[in-house]
């Protein structure tokens, strides 16, 4: 099992983790440091599960009349080779609204297993509150996820997102959430955040072309008593299928004290991110949830 500070870490409790021969220092307070990376690398997958969602939240809304014209012709949005799930396997969606078209419901369920090319699974049911037309004064959408997992992570709660009246790339998202994690602890999180379509909104049926440009924050506070806040420094970019951010820095407090940085890359698709405290980094392995000596 991975020594890490000289502490045992176990990490979302997902898998054990494989002996290193070099211990890894990330500071004399080994309790803090054993903390620092414990923080870090939950915050790691939840902004991971975080964006997941609301990109798909994202998605279908933008696709709202063409899902809605379906609908009425009785027919059911289907997989296609541009979207980004496996071979026949994407969310049953349900469409609902009041006389007059708005507001409107879609629904959205993934079953108990929907699995992205990347071999992510989706599972559970997102409804999206739709108030009305798109470019009406007060369109907004309000969104509930209920026992909405992302690989083992479980999320519970609402966001608010809001547009900006000229520019519809942008959109702010408000956001309350608790997460469940494999190893039974919970995490409540509120956010702000902004979102920034770079690339792909125009075609709304297609997956493959979507790049997504993030900036904001998060406070959070775990069931162990942890409170703490990531600030995202350096927007995150989120490119079409790739598993991971691939993009952007962040920077987390915990007490006030800064205890992390971490920069995600400059661009490219894989699974490596860098970790910086008290001057010295390290590399994250995203997919592990692992730090290692670069």
């Amino acid at each position: 099992m991975k020594r890490i500070f000289g502490f045992t870490l176990i990490i979302l409790g997902i898998s054990l983790f494989s002996c290193q021969t070099e211990k890894i220092d990330l500071g004399n307070d080994e309790a803090l440091s054993e903390k620092a990376a414990q923080i870090t690398l939950t915050e790691v997958a939840l902004e991971s599960a975080a964006t997941e969602i609301e990109y798909e939240v994202d998605f279908y809304a933008n696709a709202e009349l063409i899902l809605t014209n379906l609908w009425k012709m009785g027919k059911h949005f289907r997989w296609t080779t541009n979207l980004r799930y496996k071979f026949e396997q994407c969310p049953d969606i349900h469409i609902e609204s009041e006389e007059g078209g708005y507001p409107k419901t879609i629904t959205l369920d993934y079953g108990d297993s929907t699995v992205l090319r990347t071999g992510r699974v989706l599972s559970g049911v997102i409804t999206v509150e739709i108030s009305g037309p798109r470019f009406s004064p007060d369109y907004n959408r309000m969104v509930t996820y209920t026992d909405f997992g992302v690989d083992s992570l479980l999320i519970n709660g609402n966001s608010l997102v809001t547009f900006d009246k000229d520019e519809d790339v942008f959109r702010t998202i408000t956001s309350d959430f608790s997460f469940l994690l494999a190893n039974g602890m919970t995490v409540d999180r509120t956010s702000e955040r902004v979102w920034e379509w770079i690339e792909g909104m125009e075609t709304e049926e297609d997956q493959n072309d979507d790049v997504i440009q993030i900036t904001g924050f998060s406070n959070a506070e775990t069931s162990e008593g942890d409170v703490y806040r990531k600030e995202i420094v350096e927007p995150l970019i989120r490119m079409r299928d790739c598993h991971f951010i691939v993009q952007g820095i962040v920077e987390i407090t915990l007490n006030g004290e800064l205890i992390s940085s971490l920069d995600y890359g400059n661009g490219d698709c894989n699974n490596i991110a860098i970790l910086t405290k008290d001057g010295e980094t390290y590399e994250v392995d995203l997919a592990k949830r692992d730090v290692k000596k670069p």
